[in-house]
Parts: C-alpha cells; structure tokens; sequence
C-alpha cells in the first residue's frame, strides 16, 4: 500500500542491492525513447555494428565464420551476410555461441552460474514444442527487466501503479515456495499476482473475487488467452465485470475478435505486447494504437520472406531477431517461428516515439484443451510444463491432440532412449493432474511432427473445439 513513488524507489534500491543494474539500463532506454527518427537510425546502426563486431571477435560460431565489416558498410548490410540462427543451429552449437570469457562455465543448457547475480540459463519450449536454451547474460537480464517496465509505460501503468498481472505461476502449481525477494521485487513492482495456468471454474471466481477487492487497480497484465477465457466466463455467467482501464495481452495472437471481447466486458483499452522467452519483450503497442513499436536498444528485428530477402511494409514475413544487450551468447538474426508485417509509410507514430513500428503479429490464435471438468486448460501451461518443467532433453519434438472429450494423443520425436520411459510417465501424470484423471492419454512415437498448412507445426490442437466453433460458425 505504499505510494508509487516510494514503491519505484525501493524497487531500483533492492534490485542494486542484489548485484542488477536495471536502472541505469532504464535511463538508457529511455533517453533512446527521445531521439529524433534520424538520431534513433545512428544510434541504431552504431549498436548493432558492435554487437556483430563483439560477436565476430569473441564467439567461436561466429568467428568461423570469417565475416568482417567492409569499409562504408552500414551494419544493416552488414547484418544481411550473416546467416540465420535457426532453432537447431543454437542446439547444435550452444556451447560453440558462448563468448570466450564464459566458455570454461558454460558447458551447456544444464550449465549453472557459479555466483548468486550473473547468467542465467532459459528454456522454452517454444511456440512449435521444440525444447531451446539460450543464455541471458546479467546485463541483458537487467535490459529486459527495463523493456518491462517500458512497455509497461506504453500501455498505461508505469513503474509504482498497482496492477493485476494474470499469467503462469510455476510455484502454484508445483506448490512451491516463491523466493523472499522475489516476492518484494514483485510487491514493489506494484504486482497482484494471478495464476493463469488453468482455468477451472473455482479459479476464475477466485481471480474475479481477487478483481473485485482491489476496486482501485485499474490495470491488467495477462495471458489473452487467458483474459479471454476469463471474459467468456463473465459473459457466459452474467457476473458483474472488473473495470479496467487498460489490458497488456501478452502471450499469444491478439486477433480482432479477442479485442473486441475484452474491450466490451472489461471496459478497457487494449494493448498488443510482443514477445519471447528467449529474446524478451521485442514490440508493444502504444496508446496510439498505429503498431507494435520494436524495442530498438534491445532488439534489431527484420521480416524477411521465404528466400531470406527483406519484406516490403504491409507484405507479411519471417519475423528474425537479434539481441543487442547480450554480450554473453550472441544471438544473430534468430528465426523466432512467427510472421509479422511492417507498418506502411513513414510517418513517424503519433504518440511520438520514432521506434520502428509492427503492423501485426501474424501468428495464430493459439488453441485451449478442454479438461475433465469442461473448462479451459492454457496452452502455455501445456507448453511450458513439457517444454520446461518436465523437460529431460528427451523429447526432440512434440503435439498433443484432443481428439474427443477424455481421449487425448501425444506424439513425440524421441531424442533419447535412455530414461525415456520414466519422462513419459512423469509427462502422463502431470497431464492427467491438469487435465483429469480420467483422461486418457495415448503415446504415440513419430519420426517428426508433419506442419500444418502454414508450414508451421501445431504443437496444440483441439478437434472438439474446432468442431464446435465449426457449429457456431457453420
């Protein structure tokens, strides 16, 4: 119940306390959130050169690859002659994209940092199931935090105001004690936080209870799939609404329809955030709701078609990123697995910030499971239970079907066979927790998990949903 202010400070206060430098990578962001358009394109080309020369010079990937700098060369260009950082590529060569100075202690994804602040390794499942580590040194940790609290400006609650944030709590679920600081750094933040990862119905009356005791916090950070759920639920129920007055929808595709919903039962204004485990928040959408805006001192995104050549604005492409904060495992032109399209024309965003700008995220909506008790189950608890949590390095590739009400299948690329058994088991159990127990879950050994029409592999699929929005629609 602290003001702002003070909250702000003691957040900045506690955060260098424990070794973090966030505050001096907010100032930074921020005095770029004021350059001029061409001021913002020096400074652009000028990080981005030293991160390829860093990267050239320092990792061993890299440096194989034998790639200089030409005189008069802008890094753009430069950047355009490296090759693409597929998924596989970094597993096959993690320990190869490790800096010299971090070599000897970073081995590999089950690599630990031998002091308390430092790096740290992050897994994801990522948005087609396949299991990736990256490294995220101390500095691009602090840099992410303070793309955080910049989005979170951009969609109307700066660092000191109070809001909800509904999202996956591994601790929940696990029933496992969350870390003393931790806890502070999130009080402080102004955090009330939601478990996101199932959405029973006692969950959601809880969360809606929770909504209704804080009358005065009028803001909401959260899964939009699970914002919708819970919208749908409201609707579905006729249960008096939260107010807010802005949602930051995180976590998946923010489709037309989904706005539409949250902005007529919540009464808000609707914000789209654009991000990854791997490579954190990477646009956000601004009150002037014209595009995502790229976080330029943090990240250098392209669109690029399916030859590798840079899209036109308004020509929907591969969305390739690349880390300028993480001086520790260089990660270059990294294929996230989405489309995007560039925002068309030139004119700078009427909110006045000159960061490029994202028309759309053209991913797609990602499906729900339907559990034993007839609601909704997150598909970013799914992935990032199998994914991350139950992850054993075992499992190269996965799909989980529901193909009726209790009859579910599980395909996997094995990796391993040593152990195997005992991870698919664990991997039944969990799902038999979230999804009921008498859910059936059938196993099912594939040589790869074939795309779907868009070339992208569906890592969630629902057939009893498709089937009756096919009813709905039909």
């Amino acid at each position: 119940m602290l003001p702002g202010p003070v909250r702000s400070a003691l957040y900045f206060a506690l955060q260098r306390l424990i070794g973090s430098r966030v505050r001096a990578a907010w100032l930074d962001l921020r005095a770029w959130s004021l350059l001029a358009p061409q001021e913002l394109e020096r400074a652009i080309d000028r990080r981005l050169g030293e991160t390829l020369t860093r990267a050239g010079t320092s990792s061993e990937y890299y440096r194989d690859l034998k790639l200089t700098r030409q005189s008069g060369e802008s890094a753009g260009d430069f950047l355009a002659r490296h090759p693409v950082l597929t998924r596989e590529v970094l597993r096959d060569n993690f320990a190869r994209l490790v800096t010299d100075r971090q070599r000897g202690a970073i081995t590999g994804p089950e690599s630990h940092a031998g002091r308390g602040y430092d790096w740290l390794v992050v897994k994801t499942g990522g948005t087609t199931g396949v299991p990736t580590s990256v490294i995220h040194d101390a500095w691009f940790r602090d840099y992410g935090r303070a793309t955080r609290l910049f989005t979170q400006a951009l969609c109307g609650f700066p660092l000191g105001v109070r809001y909800f944030r509904l999202w996956g709590s591994e601790q929940d679920l696990l029933q496992s004690a969350e870390r003393f600081d931790r806890q502070l750094l999130r009080n402080l933040h102004g955090e009330i936080p939601l478990n996101a990862f199932r959405a029973k119905e006692a969950e959601l009356r809880h969360h809606l209870e929770t909504m209704h005791r804080h009358p005065r916090v009028r803001h909401l950070m959260a899964y939009v799939d699970a914002a919708a759920s819970l919208a749908e639920f409201i609707e579905e129920h006729q249960l008096p609404p939260p107010r807010f007055n802005t949602i930051m929808a995180c976590a998946g595709t923010v489709t037309p329809e989904w706005r539409a919903l949250l902005e007529r039962v919540y009464h808000a204004e609707v914000f789209d955030k654009y991000g990854s485990r791997e490579c954190a928040e990477i646009a956000s959408e601004c009150c002037a709701h014209e595009g995502l805006h790229v976080i330029s001192p943090n990240v250098f995104v392209e669109i690029v078609d399916d030859d590798g050549q840079p899209c036109a604005p308004g020509q929907p492409g591969h969305v390739l990123v690349t880390l300028l904060n993480n001086h520790t495992f260089p990660m270059i032109r990294y294929a996230i697995g989405d489309l995007a399209v560039w925002e068309e024309g030139v004119i700078p965003c009427t909110c006045g910030l000159s960061f490029p700008r994202l028309r759309s995220i053209q991913g797609r909506a990602d499906d729900m499971l339907t559990t034993e008790s007839n609601t909704l189950l997150s598909s970013v608890f799914v992935r990032h239970f199998v994914g991350v949590s139950l992850n054993r390095q075992l499992i190269l590739e996965w799909q989980l079907e529901q193909c009726a009400a209790l009859d579910f299948v599980f395909r996997y690329v094995a990796k391993n066979q040593q152990g195997l058994p005992e991870n698919l088991a664990a991997l039944e159990s969990a799902l038999k927790t979230a999804l009921g127990r008498s859910s059936i879950v059938h196993f099912e050994a594939v040589a790869e998990i074939p795309p779907s029409p868009t070339g992208k592999v569906r890592w969630i699929i629902n057939r009893t949903r498709r089937r009756e929005n096919q009813r709905l629609t039909g």
